[in-house]
């Protein structure tokens, strides 16, 4: 489990702040983050990866703190994507996912036969295999946003943390994307999304956490989280509330007329 508890943190000449008391990633789950521009979600992404340490509070990973572990350790068990992806070489997406191995590899960094079996499956996995020798280059933004998945899956993380990973893709690929963290999650491993897509969030997540301006606002199920009354709170009345009619899960639609004049 990765989890943060008493989570403060200030950017330098900022009054804007991030106070979280608990927020956790368990195994099996997959625990969707939304929230307005500005409301913390990639922050709290960036210090649950270790990327970012708060001024206060405690991250612990299995256990242990996150911030006492090796790179090479957090790699292991954390697998982060960040919502700018960008690569300083044009690889090929085979070599960018075998990269993702190197923090199980020895020496030089060769890899075995077991290495050579994950790339297989994470190409496999985000049906990559037909572009497996395409250069990033020569990748559409869906695709590359693929490839870097398909790198972090290589990893074999037991956590992954994805910051708005389907951004990029049309709406077939953005319902195949969030079967596949379904998919990932009943393999025992936990996800949390960063997402702007509410409905997405409400219909594949587990659990929701809801920030607004740096603090939480919600957080728990999606029937709970996106209440009426929590959803007026930051959108007014400018979206209906409505329930997705295979799940019965809360879906928002926006008005066409300005409700409040």
């Amino acid at each position: 489990m990765l989890e943060l508890r008493n989570i403060i943190h200030r950017f330098p000449e900022s009054s804007w702040e991030l106070n979280i008391d608990r927020f956790s990633v368990s195994p099996g789950e997959v625990q969707g983050i939304i929230g307005p521009n500005g409301s913390g979600k990639s922050t709290l992404l960036r210090i649950s990866a270790g990327i970012l340490y708060p001024l206060a509070g405690n991250v612990t990973l299995s256990g242990n703190e996150l911030k006492k572990l090796k790179r090479h350790t957090i790699a292991r068990q954390v697998g982060y994507l960040p919502q700018e992806l960008s690569s300083e070489y044009d690889f090929t997406v085979e070599e960018l996912v075998r990269m993702g191995r190197y923090p199980h590899t020895k020496g030089l960094g060769i890899l075995n036969s077991t290495d050579i079996t994950v790339v297989q499956q994470s190409l496999e996995f985000t049906g990559l295999e037909d572009l497996k020798k395409r250069r990033l280059s020569q990748l559409s933004g869906g695709e590359k946003k693929r490839a870097f998945l398909a790198s972090v899956l290589s990893q074999k993380p037991g956590i992954l943390l994805l910051d708005e990973p389907a951004s990029a893709l049309d709406l077939h690929r953005q319902v195949h994307f969030f079967r596949l963290l379904r998919k990932l999650a009943k393999g025992k491993i936990g996800v949390a999304v960063v997402t702007h897509d509410i409905n997405f969030a409400s219909l594949f997540c587990d659990k929701l956490l809801l920030l607004e301006e740096g603090l939480c606002l919600a957080q728990g199920p999606p029937e709970k989280v996106l209440s009426r009354g929590v959803i007026q709170k930051i959108y007014g009345k400018d979206v209906f509330l409505g329930k997705h009619p295979e799940t019965g899960r809360p879906t928002l639609l926006p008005a066409l007329t300005d409700k409040k004049t």
